[in-house]
């Protein structure tokens, strides 16, 4: 099955995305497939940078099953990065919105800034398999780099369900090029829910105003991003049934605080990422996942630990990065997702990222582990903890703070939290430094932005 059959058993003249106050119906999305076939892009190559989910939403329905393959990435991905996948994919065209790429782009490559452009314009090749759809990585850690799935990969564990999906209406908070904000999308879309899709450089409270006007009842996000919204008075009167967490370490605290403002929400927290596609989920409203996942994975996806360090085995997912052949499975299909466990009882639990260790004079220091900590000290409402440069150690432990009273004096909540956390954490992961912000920067995908 492609996205377009899937949205063509959707009941007519349904209403499937709200952005900017302009409605999308199916009609209107299915419409763009005929301008496809006509501009003749079977087998076509298009690297698709759009903004505008409006926009970018019938091309991509257009293209499955009739492109070899397209990559969607972020609008504000730069002209080198875009010259680099050219170089590894060897792309037809682009498709973009962005007027200020477009200028520092059009003299090197064939770009294209509106759909109807691409008219003879591109060589086709003979398909003869799934469209491929070409996720972007988060590139926290060097250069993002393309994974190839397909829409039966990505839907794996969708539900397409018509009859309940209509009575369902989701906030997009997301980048929809992200693999999670695809999630979003996907699942949307194929059981003929309303997605509620503000621009993506939008306030967060407009985007709480919207999805209350618009009477949004599912609403996915990072962990951070739900403390910014639980931060925010006017998210109170979003009348949730269904919260998603995933990209980062959901803690005992931030479920607890969901379900507090949320009672009759379901609560679940997903493991993901563009490499293994979705591994599995938790709905009991506890930190980590159960360890009888390793003998029986909830959602057929093999899961083990070795070394405390988390694999996936998913065989529907591809094992190379696209253009360089850089493997990220093993021959075997076990895939290293990087992330650090432990097993407590019959719990296992999130340590952090192996990447984003912080080496305090040869002693390991996971940044979620002390962020762990401090949030479950009623002064703090967010935390990013990082590595300072130190002569003597190499690194030392910092920490940026939000207060969730930022009227409270700011050097006496150093001096409480330097004094609190001292007596949990292990000397070499004492905190050299607290400094009490407003705000901290996140990537596109939601997650705490991470000098690495």
């Amino acid at each position: 099955m492609i996205l377009r059959e899937s949205i063509e058993k959707v009941p007519n003249n349904s209403i499937l995305v709200i952005s900017k106050n302009k409605k999308v119906s199916k009609e209107e999305i299915l419409n763009s497939y005929d301008k496809a076939k006509i501009n003749n892009l079977e087998g076509s190559k298009i690297l698709i940078c759009i903004s505008d989910i409006k926009i970018a939403l019938p091309i991509i329905v257009a293209l499955d099953g009739l492109a070899e393959s397209f990559a969607l990435i972020s609008s504000t991905t730069s002209a080198e990065l875009i010259l680099s996948y050219k170089k590894n994919w060897n792309f037809d065209a682009i498709i973009c919105d962005n007027k200020t790429l477009f200028k520092k782009l059009k003299k090197k490559i064939t770009i294209f800034c509106d759909f109807n452009s691409l008219i003879k314009s591109i060589k086709p090749n003979k398909l003869n398999h799934d469209t491929r759809w070409l996720i972007a990585t988060s590139g926290t850690t060097g250069s993002p780099k393309l994974v190839s799935h397909t829409f039966s990969s990505l839907t794996l564990t969708t539900k397409f369900n018509i009859e309940q999906g209509k009575n369902i209406i989701w906030g997009m908070l997301y980048d929809f090029s992200r693999f999670a904000g695809l999630q979003v999308l996907l699942q949307s879309l194929v059981s003929g829910s309303k997605l509620i899709a503000p621009n993506h450089e939008d306030s967060l409270i407009n985007k709480i105003n919207s999805f209350i006007q618009n009477k949004c009842t599912h609403l996915s996000a990072t962990p951070t991003l739900w403390r910014k919204i639980l931060m925010t008075p006017k998210s109170k009167e979003i009348i949730l049934v269904h919260a998603t967490l995933g990209g980062e370490i959901a803690d005992d605290r931030i479920l607890s605080s969901i379900n507090l403002q949320y009672p009759k929400a379901k609560v679940v927290h997903i493991f993901a990422s563009t490499e293994a596609g979705v591994a599995f989920s938790v709905s009991d409203k506890k930190s980590g996942f159960p360890k009888s996942y390793l003998n029986e994975p909830p959602q057929g996806v093999g899961i083990k630990i070795e070394k405390n360090k988390l694999f996936i085995r998913n065989e529907h997912v591809h094992k190379k990065y696209l253009g360089n052949d850089k493997v990220f499975g093993s021959k075997d299909g076990w895939i290293d997702t990087g992330d650090m466990v432990h097993i407590t009882n019959d719990r296992i639990l999130f340590r952090g990222r192996e990447d984003g260790i912080i080496n305090v004079g040869g002693d390991k220091v996971y940044p979620e582990e002390i962020e762990n900590v401090l949030l479950n000290h009623p002064l703090v409402a967010s935390v990013k903890v990082y590595a300072k440069s130190n002569p003597i150690t190499g690194s030392l432990v910092a920490a940026d703070v939000i207060l969730v009273d930022n009227k409270t004096n700011s050097n006496e909540a150093c001096k409480i939290l330097r004094e609190y956390s001292s007596k949990i954490l292990e000397r070499h992961k004492s905190l050299a430094m607290i400094k009490i912000v407003s705000s901290f920067d996140l990537n596109s995908s939601g997650k705490i932005a991470r000098d690495l």
